[in-house]
């Protein structure tokens, strides 16, 4: 049974984790009625936690959701990313790899994340010789990138300009001109570091507000282009059950209460929101009308043949068009 929005099966939950893209957020705007219907939930007494995938930081994710129109203690009570693990772990030099206990030095592949990294004892270097590990930042491109790979020119989209209106990063369509570090680094069996599995982001382009939203290229995708090659890879966010203990910690820190039995994640893909709730041992609820399953959907793949590649008992799923109801 495919239910119309998250209203049909509220009763059922006391605590609602939402992804945020391609479940509230479509890239350009909300999805109608999600916000309103986060709200409702509120207004029930129900808890609303945001858990997303992306390597901003709490305070600054906030920020960019108040500026968008979704409001803290109004649409959602709590919001956690897999950045800010990511800054814990950093913090607490807890970083630890296989081939490395004790890494120090960092290449980066895309945008740095100064805010994470700061006043931590980990460092940036732009030699991979000297390199302990590697970091999947957002995979921007940048004028050397695009001067490097002009044969994808048509995949890439403008994100950011300097003052004097020159582009200052693209975001790409196609991870082809990270091949080259990739290979070079994944020789040098260097471990990697990535806290945004997501292969994909739906993003808007305000530099170009006539083109619609886009699935653009994150960090997962990089980061899986690494495991290909049998690199070790250390990931924070969903699937893996590092965010769910993170955030679940952090609510009870809060006087929030935890009861598994009826809390759900809502998502938009099986890959990272399903199969990682089904590890937290919670309700996993699938917007297949919006996000990446609406994608694979049109694009010829089915429900089931997405779990069946995730090893995921279809039958474990609840289905909704999206949060608002069918678009």
């Amino acid at each position: 049974m495919i239910y119309n929005n998250l209203t049909e099966i509220a009763d059922r939950f006391v605590l609602f984790l939402f992804d945020a893209y391609g479940v509230f957020w479509e890239g350009n705007g909300f999805y109608p009625n999600s916000r309103e219907i986060m709200h409702e939930l509120i207004a029930q007494g129900k808890k609303v936690v945001i858990i997303s995938n992306t390597t901003m930081l709490q305070k600054d994710i906030i920020a960019r959701y108040t500026e968008r129109g979704l409001l803290e203690n109004y649409h959602y009570d709590y919001i956690l990313t897999s950045g800010d693990l990511l800054r814990q772990v950093l913090v607490n030099q807890a970083l630890h790899f296989a081939a490395n206990p004790h890494p120090i030095y960092c290449y980066v592949i895309g945008k740095p994340h100064r805010k994470a990294f700061a006043d931590t004892v980990y460092q940036q270097t732009d030699t991979l010789a000297k390199a302990d590990f590697v970091y999947c930042g957002v995979p921007f491109m940048y004028p050397e990138d695009v001067a490097a790979y002009p044969q994808y020119k048509t995949q890439y989209l403008p994100v950011q300009a300097d003052e004097n209106g020159s582009i200052a990063f693209w975001d790409t369509l196609t991870p082809a001109p990270f091949e080259k570090i990739i290979n070079e680094a994944a020789a040098l069996k260097l471990p990697v570091l990535n806290a945004n599995p997501d292969f994909t982001a739906k993003e808007g382009h305000p530099l170009m507000p006539a083109r619609p939203a886009d699935f653009v290229v994150r960090n997962g995708m990089i980061a899986e282009m690494f495991r290909q090659r049998g690199a070790e890879v250390l990931e924070f966010g969903k699937p893996h059950r590092n965010i769910y203990d993170f955030v679940f910690t952090k609510l009870q820190e809060k006087g929030i209460a935890v009861n598994k039995a009826r809390t759900c994640m809502i998502g938009d893909t099986v890959r990272t929101d399903v199969k990682g709730a089904l590890e937290a041992e919670v309700t996993p609820i699938l917007c297949i009308g919006t996000g990446v399953t609406a994608e694979e959907i049109s694009n010829g793949n089915t429900v089931e043949n997405l779990c069946l590649n995730e090893n995921i008992d279809v039958q474990q799923i609840i289905q909704i068009e999206s949060v608002g109801g069918k678009i």
